[in-house]
Parts: structure tokens; C-alpha cells; sequence
């Protein structure tokens, strides 16, 4: 027997024209018409005032969207869980395609919101455990269908939600954490021949930095003789270095949960003995180190966001020439720098010109090594959501 007839919503004016001329995946409330009492996390059918079908999605109650498109032009799901499962395990296929996925120690992003068709939705796995983060009520209510689906489609035994972030308190959702399949909160991924402890309880963001994957295995092989990593974190970029055979890396990092882990990555891996911590804030270690004239022959510097919302924009912008200056300072001869930067409000062009702008300041010759790297390819963007692209990291030989 066929099911009940999904809802409809009417999607109008900029909102209709959004959908079908970029492809947008979330519609604001204004744009909206919706059936009275139509509950959070129901699955709707999008049309435009004439009827025309746009889509199907989810309808979100809390925050300026009301709306979150997972098909455009058609709508082939006839049920929530229907809908989740087929997702989350389009999303896996596509990671299996690129050879993310498939491993048992692999550490990869199973699902990058709009950019897999799941708006408001972060999901990354670490071998046998995977972590979510849920910016939407719409993933919310169906909290233990997405676990299930997420482990059904990876083999993940454990599946932990880790909904903490700032966006949901903007928009007035409760903060979120805890385990939904097993019981575990930590695991070891492997990242080409290093390997690394995740924490999604005491970790940031889900527990690591996929996003840096890429860059981290090209310094690993770039890097040489005295290693600095600047917002070391838990070693992504020194662990890399040391593995693949430089002498010496010195970690500067102020979070005392970090460095914990930091030191037992370093103990993995054997290379706790070519390491020194530093536990320190950035900015003290650099001016210490600039005024006593030290010397690197590697330097990651890979910051926080320094400009979280446009309003930051002009202090963060200051921020970024002063940090890539003061590190382009600690540089010698022959010496590899990795600039880079997670803040989604700093394009690509002004990022391009900062460090141009530090390196010509700190009277440094270089040769870029490309032109501005970007997210990996477990991270898609989608042109109509462009603030999912926040990534940029430039690799420079220091002449």
C-alpha cells in the first residue's frame, strides 16, 4: 500500500529563484510558505507558486532557514529514513570512489553538508568511529537515524555527536554531545605512513583537521632539518615532518589537552625523542624566538580563525600579516613555510596578498610552491554554498 503524500511548502520569489538559478540547498524563512503546525524534520515536497516541483528537503522550525534541500528537481524519497540512509550512503560511495574510504585505520569526511546534500550536516570518521555535528534541528530530531545510518553504510562501531558549536547557540539550539552507537570516543587513523590518535570528547571540532590532510602529507615530504609547528594542535604537521625523516620539530601549543595528545602521537610514532614542546601562547614564542635571531628549515603556521564574522574582518587582517611576518622572520635559506588560513570571511585573493605583503616585510625572497590550496577532495563545495570553501594554504620556498 502506498504511503501518505509528502507536505508541501511554496518556495517564492528570491527563495524560488536561488533554487533553480545556483542551485541553493537552504531557503530562508521569508521565502517559505508552509503548511500550519507542520512539525521540524519533516520531509516536504518544494514547489515554486505555479505548482513547479523545485526539490524535496527537510523543514527546519529554528533560525532564519526554513527550509533544507536534499534533491533538486525531482524529489525521489518517500520517508525520512528513506531519504538519510540513501544519503549518507551516496556520500560513502563517493568516498570509496576517491580512495578515502575502505581502510580500517582511515580518518576521512563522510559528509560536508551542502556539498553532500545534507545541509547543516558535518560527519567525519575515524576508523571504527565516527562523529557528527549537527547544526539544524532537522538533524536533531532525527539524531538516531543519521547514527544508524552512518554506521550501517561505514562499518563504524561506535558513533559519538559532538554538537557543540557556536552556530547553534546563534540560532538557539541547545548544545549537543554524547555517544549514540557503542561506547567508545577515541580512535587511530592512519595519514600516509604516520598515524594518529583522535579524541572526539576532549578534541576540537570532531577530534582532528581532515581538512588539512593533504597539506600535512606534502610538508611531511617537503620538510627538512629543524622543524617549527606553530598551533601545533595535536602535531599534524611536525608528527608528518619527523616521520618522514627530518631531524629535529619543535610543537608550540598552549592547550594542555592537546599537548597530552600531541605526546602520545609522538610516542606512536617513535619520533618523541627528535621533539621538543613548547607550551606556550604563539605570539610570546615568536617574539622571544625573532629577538634571539632563531632559524628554522621547516614552518607550518596553521591559525584559528582569526576573523570568525565580518565585523572581525580589519583586526583579523592584522592579525594574519603580523603572525605570517613574525614566522617568515624565524626563516633561512632553503627554508619551506606553510601559510594558512580557516576563515571562511578572508578570500583567497586578500589571503594571497597577506602573505605576500608579510613575506615583502619581513624582506624574504620566495618562490611559491603552486598557488592557493584548498579543500580535499572528501570536502566538497558546491557553488551556491561557497562559505563551506574556508581552507586556504600557500607553500612558499624561502631564496
Amino acid at each position: 500500500m502506498a504511503g501518505e503524500p509528502l507536505p508541501s511548502v511554496r518556495v517564492f520569489g528570491e527563495g524560488a529563484a536561488a533554487v533553480r538559478r545556483d542551485g541553493a540547498l537552504m531557503v530562508y524563512r521569508k521565502w517559505v510558505e508552509a503548511p500550519r503546525g507542520l512539525p521540524p524534520g519533516s520531509l516536504v515536497v518544494a514547489e515554486d507558486p505555479r505548482g513547479e516541483l523545485l526539490g524535496c528537503g527537510f523543514y527546519d522550525t529554528v533560525g532564519p532557514v526554513a527550509l533544507r534541500l536534499v534533491e533538486l528537481g525531482d524529489c525521489s524519497f518517500s520517508s525520512t529514513e528513506e531519504a538519510i540512509y540513501a544519503l549518507v550512503e551516496a556520500a560513502y560511495l563517493a568516498r570509496r570512489r576517491i580512495g578515502y574510504a575502505g581502510d580500517p585505520e582511515a580518518g576521512y569526511r563522510l559528509v560536508h553538508s551542502d556539498g553532500d546534500m545534507m545541509p547543516g550536516l558535518i560527519v567525519d570518521v575515524y576508523a571504527d568511529l565516527a562523529v557528527y555535528q549537527s547544526s539544524s534541528i532537522v538533524w536533531d530530531v532525527h539524531s538516531n537515524t543519521v547514527a544508524k545510518a552512518i554506521s550501517e553504510a561505514t562499518g563504524a562501531r561506535h558513533v559519538y555527536e559532538k554538537s557543540l558549536q557556536r552556530t547553534r547557540r546563534d540560532i538557539g539550539l541547545p548544545p549537543r554531545e554524547g555517544v549514540r552507537i557503542g561506547d567508545k570516543t577515541r580512535a587511530v587513523i592512519r595519514e600516509g605512513e604516520a598515524r594518529f590518535i583522535v579524541d572526539a570528547r576532549v578534541g576540537q571540532k570532531t577530534g582532528f583537521f581532515l581538512d588539512q590532510r593533504l597539506n600535512r602529507l606534502d610538508f611531511g615530504e617537503l620538510a627538512r632539518g629543524t622543524v617549527l609547528d606553530l598551533f601545533s594542535y595535536t602535531g599534524g604537521f611536525g608528527v608528518q615532518a619527523l616521520v618522514n625523516g627530518a631531524e629535529r620539530a619543535v610543537f608550540v601549543e598552549e592547550d594542555e589537552k592537546a599537548i597530552k595528545l600531541l605526546r602520545m602521537n609522538l610516542e606512536l610514532n617513535r619520533v618523541e625523542d627528535r621533539a621538543e614542546i613548547v607550551q606556550s601562547n604563539v605570539w610570546s614564542f615568536l617574539s622571544e624566538a625573532v629577538a634571539e635571531g632563531r632559524e628554522y628549515d621547516s614552518i607550518s603556521v596553521d591559525p584559528p580563525a582569526f576573523i570568525p564574522h565580518p565585523g572581525a574582518y580589519q583586526r583579523g587582517l592584522r592579525a594574519y600579516e603580523k603572525l605570517y611576518f613574525l614566522s617568515a622572520r624565524l626563516a633561512t635559506s632553503g627554508s619551506i613555510i606553510v601559510f594558512s588560513s580557516c576563515s571562511t570571511h578572508l578570500g583567497r585573493g586578500e589571503f594571497m596578498s597577506v602573505a605576500a605583503r608579510a613575506l615583502a616585510r619581513a624582506g624574504v625572497g620566495y618562490r611559491p610552491l603552486g598557488g592557493v590550496r584548498g579543500m580535499p577532495p572528501d570536502h566538497p563545495v558546491r557553488p551556491s554554498s561557497p562559505h563551506l570553501e574556508y581552507l586556504k594554504s600557500l607553500f612558499v620556498l624561502v631564496v
